[in-house]
């Protein structure tokens, strides 16, 4: 009796016994199906694709639009390639471009405010401009380009400021006043005749 029962004991810890009962945990796990890990590739991929198009949308988003640079903006947005004119209604809110014969509407974000736009009279003073009305709303600027690059010559007055725009290349001037501005046109003026330079 005692040597079947050490017989047994050494068999039971002989290393190949051994080897055949050993547990392994892991084994009653359930593992992933081919379904599970094209769902979770599939909902990597989407949420990646969310992040990157709305990063990419935040960078291609042009500024909104500012007297300060009002003709270098649209240029940069390629709106400006020809002669064309921006027109703006109810208090610059709402903004077209006017090109061969069209009208577009323009889509990227505003920053105008409710401007007041002063043109030089004969007599050499400052004078408020009235652009009258398209299809029953108030126009509240009209801003002419030429394919030359030149563009219209105005004093542009908001909440922001005084701005002097030149109809040449140069980029808005803010000014303390309007007698500021009217001195500023006015020796541009001369600046333009005594080069004898036309566009």
């Amino acid at each position: 009796m005692i040597r079947q029962i050490s017989s047994w004991v050494s068999v039971k810890n002989s290393p190949k016994v051994m080897h055949q009962t050993r547990y392994y945990p892991y084994r009653d796990r359930p593992a992933f199906s081919l379904l599970e890990l094209m769902i979770v590739i599939l909902i990597i991929s989407f949420s990646y694709l969310l992040i990157f198009s709305s990063m990419q949308k935040t960078q291609e988003k042009p500024k909104a639009l500012q007297i300060t640079d009002l003709k270098s903006s649209l240029k940069e947005q390629n709106l400006l390639h020809a002669d064309s004119e921006l027109f703006c209604l109810d208090k610059c809110q709402k903004c077209y471009i006017y090109q061969d014969g069209k009208s577009t509407l323009y889509g990227g974000e505003l920053a105008l405010g409710d401007l007041m736009v002063y043109d030089m009279d004969s007599d050499g003073n400052l004078k408020k401009v009235d652009f009258g009305r398209f299809q029953d709303h108030a126009v509240c600027i009209r801003f002419k380009y030429y394919h030359n690059g030149s563009s219209s010559q105005m004093v542009v007055k908001n909440s922001e400021g005084i701005y002097y725009l030149s109809s040449f290349f140069a980029e808005p001037v803010r000014v303390d006043s309007l007698d500021s501005a009217e001195e500023l046109w006015v020796a541009h003026a001369d600046e333009l005749a005594d080069s004898g330079e036309y566009y």
